[in-house]
């Protein structure tokens, strides 16, 4: 009743590139936000702003009856707890302890995490293709934040951020598969309802480390200069970022979908370059072999890749 019409392949991979390179764009601008703030403030700040517009959204969209999580409520709490919350806390925690680097380099597992989930629950052995993009992609995010030169990585390795941000990239793994328990609500709802579970599952960490005096919460001096980037963070890159991913996902699936996340370090390239960063040949040649990387994943197939996400929902994924 609420499912939404097949779309066009390319529009899948036009909202997975939009919903990456919004978020790409976030990593400098939460590195401004994080100087006042701890990453539960600055995750509840977004994401509690963001569900009621999710909601209200829905409502708008699809009737107040939608918003009905249909005996899905704690199933819907956790995959947003996953989502959100895990992803976001574990992975800013573990960035704030070693590099950004890293973090990208973690982002560009995700879809090697995908890959083994499915694998696992499907016993279905992936196509090899998959294989040779994933590794494209990988070999380019290391060429890409290193600029060529990986030995710079083992400078600051560190043992617990990097188990930190992997972990934090299989929450995200995880909530972009949940949408598979849901294949008759459109990608708004699944969005609105989990995102709304994940504030939930946000707002009770941070009473609790709250309580325990863990938190850094930014001074009144320092909130005006906050609320361009917050406004940043909550609308473009969660609220517009969310509905682009899970539509994507919805229509591609997340094995294939996952691969759209190493476009993350890309622009945080882009960036740098805007900014006056000189490109460096070992971030030419790694941004290229990430691109490339997308366009390996998708050759050969010309049906989009439903099955991993929802097989009833066959030519289209949330």
């Amino acid at each position: 009743m609420n499912a939404t019409p097949p779309v066009p392949l390319w529009r899948a991979a036009l909202l997975l590139s939009v919903a990456t390179i919004l978020w790409g764009a976030a990593f400098p601008v939460s590195k401004a936000v994080l100087a006042s703030m701890d990453p539960i403030c600055m995750a509840l700040c977004r994401y509690g702003v963001a569900a009621p517009l999710f909601l209200i959204l829905l409502a708008w969209r699809e009737g107040a009856a939608a918003l009905r999580p249909e005996g899905a409520f704690w199933r819907l709490v956790g995959l947003g707890t996953l989502g959100f919350a895990g992803f976001n806390l574990l992975m800013f925690y573990g960035v704030g302890m070693s590099r950004p680097e890293f973090g990208a380099i973690v982002m560009a597992l995700q879809p090697l995490i995908a890959v083994m989930i499915q694998w696992a629950r499907s016993g279905t052995r992936p196509a090899p293709r998959s294989f040779v993009a994933l590794g494209v992609a990988v070999l380019g995010v290391l060429l890409l934040t290193t600029n060529g030169h990986p030995a710079r990585l083992v400078e600051h390795a560190a043992l617990l951020p990097t188990l930190m941000m992997i972990t934090g990239g299989t929450c995200w793994v995880l909530y972009s598969m949940g949408a598979a328990a849901f294949p008759g609500w459109s990608p708004l709802r699944y969005t609105a309802l989990s995102g709304s579970g994940g504030a939930l599952g946000l707002g009770a960490i941070w009473l609790l480390v709250g309580a325990a005096g863990g938190l850094r919460l930014p001074t009144a001096a320092a909130l005006p200069g906050l609320v361009p980037a917050l406004l940043f963070l909550i609308l473009p890159a969660a609220v517009i970022a969310v509905l682009c991913w899970n539509q994507g996902i919805r229509q591609i699936g997340a094995q294939r979908g996952m691969l759209f996340i190493n476009l993350v370090p890309l622009t945080a390239l882009a960036v740098g370059v805007l900014s006056g960063h000189p490109l460096g040949g070992g971030e030419l040649a790694g941004a290229l072999l990430v691109l490339g990387s997308l366009f390996i994943n998708q050759a050969g197939s010309r049906k989009p890749a439903t099955a991993v996400l929802c097989p009833a929902a066959a030519g289209r994924q949330a």
